[in-house]
Parts: structure tokens; sequence; C-alpha cells
């Protein structure tokens, strides 16, 4: 399918992982890439080949999304170098998997710097753009963690809901033509997680109805999905990719 083609893309986090897979599902999808890197620009630069291999435009833009004027910089890049922005997946973020007797200030700090704060002042740099230009699309990403908490991620998970929060809060403030929705993943086995036991690992998977985990590419499809005309009357919405674990 090419549901984007044409469309300008900037994913932030692109360089692994999930960011990386939505990256190259919106490039098959017809995209042209911005991909936002922290400090990886190695594995960057390996993803933006991966665009091109796909026949797109693609290039890796570092910003530190936790700053109000590198993101705004980095925007002004993007625009520079694609002419414009139409789709913007807010994908960075970072967890701090320990007891609540173990999390820090420091830690909490950080975690709602880079989940939160970095999400909005993407969305108010680039959606402000789009709406005064032709509109577009914003997809954020959250975590089912955001609906059920956990003790041994308690910041990570309450910064997962303040995205689903702010997603509708974004959604009506740049309605009607900016669309704002949000992916809501499941355990998802990636090098971020690598340090999660076998024993997590068995009990997720047999409490999960579909018994498996989520794949990057589950959750590309779905931001692919909200990112596309074919969600054109979807906004303010989170999509729960998680196997029906939420269900329990």
């Amino acid at each position: 399918m090419n549901r984007l083609e044409g469309r300008i893309a900037l994913v932030t986090g692109a360089s692994r992982g999930i960011g990386r897979a939505i990256a190259l599902r919106l490039a098959e999808e017809g995209a042209d890439i911005g991909i936002n890197f922290l400090t990886d620009q190695h594995h960057a630069e390996a993803v933006a080949q991966e665009v091109r291999d796909r026949g797109r435009r693609a290039l890796p833009f570092q910003a530190d999304v936790r700053e109000d004027r590198a993101v705004r910089e980095m925007v002004q890049r993007v625009e520079h170098f694609f002419g414009r922005i139409d789709v913007l997946v807010n994908n960075a973020g970072i967890e701090h998997e320990e007891p609540i007797e173990a999390t820090t200030g420091e830690h909490w700090d950080e975690t709602f710097a880079v989940n939160v704060k970095g999400l909005f002042f993407c969305s108010r740099a680039v959606g402000g753009r789009m709406e005064a230009g032709s509109g577009g699309a914003i997809v954020n990403i959250a975590s089912r963690f955001g609906f059920l908490g956990d003790p041994n991620s308690i910041a990570y998970g309450a910064s997962k809901a303040a995205v689903v929060n702010l997603t509708k809060a974004l959604a009506k403030r740049y309605a009607p033509g900016v669309r704002v929705n949000c992916v809501a993943p499941a355990y998802t086995p990636t090098d971020m997680m690598a340090h999660v036991s076998e024993a997590y690992m068995a009990g997720t998977q047999e409490a999960t109805p579909l018994k498996r985990f989520a794949t990057p590419e589950d959750t590309a499809a779905a931001v692919a999905f909200l990112a596309s005309g074919d969600a054109a009357f979807t906004t303010g919405q989170t999509i729960l990719v998680d196997g029906g674990y939420t269900l329990k």
C-alpha cells in the first residue's frame, strides 16, 4: 500500500527498536522520513539507509526532545530539507524499571522530561506549523502501563497515562486540520527491554489472550493506519496493541 505517498514524516527516537520499525513502515507506505536521534548517530544513519533502500528520502536529525529550543531548531531543519512535515510520530521514550522504594526524584524527572515534556514540545512545534499549513497527523506512543499501572515501573506508567491524556487535549486543540492519536503497545522484545527476565516474559505471554508478544511491526502498523487517510475521521483516540492483555 502507498497510503502515505508524497508525505513527509518525522519520527522521534527512530534509531532503534519500535522507532526504527515505524520509520521503515511509513517509508514502505510512501513517506519520506526524518529520523530523530539523541546520541546514536551510527544507528540513525543505518535506519536512514534502510529507508533509502525502500526508494524514499531520509535524513537523521539530532535533537534532545527535552529541550524546547532544540526541538524547534530540529523542526526548522526538517522543513528546510523536506519542505514541510505532514506526520509526526512521538516515539522517543525512556523507562527506569525499579520498585517504588528505589525510584529517585532524578529518575522520575527524567522519565517525565522525555516521555511527556518532550512529546509536548515536539507536538507544539509541529502542530502549530501543520495548523497554519495544510494540516497533518500526530501519533503518540504510550504503553499498556498507561492504563494498568505497574509498581515496578511507576514513573513510566504514570508518564504514559499522561501521554494518553495529552493526546486528547492536543486533538481538541489542533482540530479540525490536525488529527492527534495514540498507540499503546504491550511488552515488546527490543534492546531497550533486554534486561527483562525469562520468567517475566513467560508470564506475560501466558497472560496475553493472543499468546505472543507484540512486535515492533505490530505497533508500526497501527501508527501507519492512524497517520493515513484511512483514519481521516479518527482523533483523540488510543489504540491498545497488546494482544488483549488489558482485557483482564
